[in-house]
């Protein structure tokens, strides 16, 4: 005798892209205005927090791109808009425009970069963190 297993809820599966661009946001929310922090830091005479604002960019990066794979995945699944997915592209720019900028000491165009970064950055946690319409078919 067998038996079949009921298939899974779509809706509690095709959820997990939503979380991980969640996850991915959050993390470069946290790291972007950590950025700033360290910038602020290294302004005040702790010169040590340079490098760690160098680190830190690194590991923005390797966030983003995670942000850009989820929010293709989202959109893909029918789960959310192009925004994200046109957002988390133009951030990887930025900050591959950025890195090179900061080191190179080029602030006149680094730092105002940087602040549009944030304002991007903040965006788009703001579009993830809403309320999600329930199924694939809510979003066109």
């Amino acid at each position: 005798m067998t038996t079949t297993l009921p298939a899974p809820s779509s809706r509690t599966t095709a959820r997990w892209p939503v979380w991980l661009l969640r996850a991915a946001v959050t993390a470069v929310t946290v790291l972007v205005l950590a950025q700033a922090a360290l910038a602020g830091s290294f302004l005040s005479g702790t010169y040590e927090a340079l490098a760690a604002h160098a680190r830190n960019a690194g590991i923005m990066a390797a966030c983003l791109v995670l942000q850009l794979i989820a929010a293709v995945l989202c959109r893909r699944m029918r789960l959310a808009t192009r925004q994200p997915v046109v957002a988390s592209v133009a951030q990887c720019v930025v900050v591959a425009a950025l890195i090179p900028l900061g080191e190179q000491r080029i602030l006149a165009v680094h730092v105002p970069l940087a602040v549009l970064l944030v304002v991007g950055v903040l965006q788009v946690a703001y579009v993830a963190w809403r309320r999600i319409p329930a199924g694939p078919e809510a979003v066109r």
